[in-house]
């Protein structure tokens, strides 16, 4: 152990049991968060499911998130302390760590829907998915609120379908295509989408699996869009840019005026006969003819 939280660790080999349920990975990411950590650790520690992994990756917390952790530490398999290179730098470390068939993350201020959510999931989940999605609620000051799925999977093109709280992924690919470090906020979307245009098999289980804060790494919304449409565009045809190019405007125009004023806006750009149209495509048929299958 180093005193000056520069590189801590603890980690213990879980012994999964009932071998009927796959191994599950939940990663909790959490940078200074002393305020929030300990509800979900209790969110994943009290989960009623047999095979469950669990690993902390603190950013290097010197406001008391690591005594926190240490608390809990007969009940998480694994956790480190250490500086990182951002959010998804630490998601990657937590990868690596990772030994369950399947992984989750679930970082600080977000919590698990209710004990049996993981169960409920892998109880009679399809086996040949290669990631398992669902809803979530979002809390605001204290109020939930009901999101479900954001978006069709096959519309893809425009943004997250899912919350990333409310994915279960096969780790063996996360393993292999890890998150890229070069995105601040949309590095999670940018893997989905990746996985999604080669062909990985994804399954709405139809449950709620996450209650998320309203305030996460991704609230800037100007940005999330510069990093999507960056990566999209990459993949698919002018269409793309056609929307994008119409959007962020009407984006930054929202942040700047009254909320009456920024709906009519939002609507009468949406029903330009080009954005339309753009609005109306599926991602399969945007793919270019040359797709590359890489992310880079």
């Amino acid at each position: 152990m180093n005193n000056d939280h520069a590189q801590t660790a603890s980690c213990a080999k879980t012994n999964f049991s009932e071998a009927a349920l796959p191994s599950v990975t939940v990663v909790t990411v959490v940078y200074n968060d002393v305020q929030n950590i300990e509800k979900t650790i209790l969110s994943v520690i009290n989960q009623q499911y047999p095979r469950l992994e669990y690993i902390v990756i603190d950013g290097g917390s010197t406001d008391g998130t690591v005594d926190i952790i240490k608390k809990y530490d007969g009940h998480i398999d694994c956790w480190i302390s250490e500086k990182d290179n951002g959010i998804y730098d630490a998601m990657n470390k937590g990868i690596d760590l990772a030994s369950g068939e399947w992984i989750n993350f679930m970082n600080a201020d977000d919590i698990f829907f209710n004990e049996l959510t993981i169960y409920s999931v892998f109880k009679d989940y399809p086996k040949d998915a290669d990631f398992l999605y669902g809803d979530i609620i979002q809390r605001d000051k204290g109020k939930d609120e009901y999101i479900g799925t954001y978006r069709p999977l096959n519309e893809i093109w425009k943004g997250m379908p899912f919350c990333h709280q409310a994915l279960f992924s096969k780790t063996l690919l996360l393993k292999q295509y890890k998150f890229s470090p070069s995105n601040k906020i949309s590095s999670d979307y940018e893997s989905v989408f990746f996985h999604y245009i080669n062909g990985r098999t994804f399954f709405n289980c139809n449950k709620t699996i996450a209650i998320v804060s309203a305030f996460g790494a991704s609230g800037n919304t100007f940005l999330r869009y510069i990093e999507r449409w960056r990566f999209a565009r990459k993949h698919m045809t002018y269409k793309v840019d056609i929307y994008y190019a119409f959007l962020i405007p009407t984006v930054i125009l929202m942040n700047n005026l009254p909320p009456w004023f920024t709906n009519f806006i939002m609507n009468t750009v949406f029903e330009l006969k080009p954005v339309k149209k753009a609005r109306n495509t599926t991602t399969t048929t945007l793919i270019k003819k040359n797709c590359p299958n890489g992310r880079d």
